[in-house]
């Protein structure tokens, strides 16, 4: 037996780390996609490469200094706003009140980045965590 013939069968593969919040955000384009295929949606996957520290760097002289840009656009006009942004998350960032955002530098830098654009003309629901909400907030937001 080789070592590489070794290596494949020894080795045992990493189990990849889950990640919720992505597939919500990969189920919602594609219901966008089903219900709205006229609708231009741009959702940042780039934000869930596991990237070098380097990288990281590299990628924050991109935007902003300090902004925390929601994971997706809506590119569509609708009543007085110019667009929609979409905030996702895996579960509930908010205390058991339901309004209270948990202590996190993160998700507070993220809320306060959602009310600049909120003051800029955007439409801007507060955060969601499922498929079904962030749908709602879309139906909401298209009818207007």
């Amino acid at each position: 037996m080789t070592v590489t013939e070794y290596r494949k069968i020894t080795a045992t593969p990493k189990k990849r780390k889950q990640n919720p919040e992505y597939q919500i955000q990969v189920a919602f384009a594609q219901a966008m996609a089903d219900k709205y295929p006229n609708v231009m949606v741009f959702s940042d996957t780039a934000a869930h490469i596991h990237k070098t520290q380097l990288q990281q760097i590299r990628a924050n002289k991109l935007s902003s200094e300090g902004e925390k840009w929601p994971d997706v656009f809506i590119a569509q006009p609708s009543g007085d706003f110019a667009g929609m942004y979409l905030e996702f998350k895996a579960e509930s960032p908010y205390k058991k009140d339901g309004v209270t955002l948990l202590k996190n530098d993160h998700i507070e830098s993220q809320a306060a980045t959602m009310q600049k654009l909120r003051e800029r003309g955007y439409f801007v629901p507060d955060f969601v965590w499922s498929v079904e909400m962030a749908m709602k907030e879309v139906e909401q937001y298209l009818n207007l």
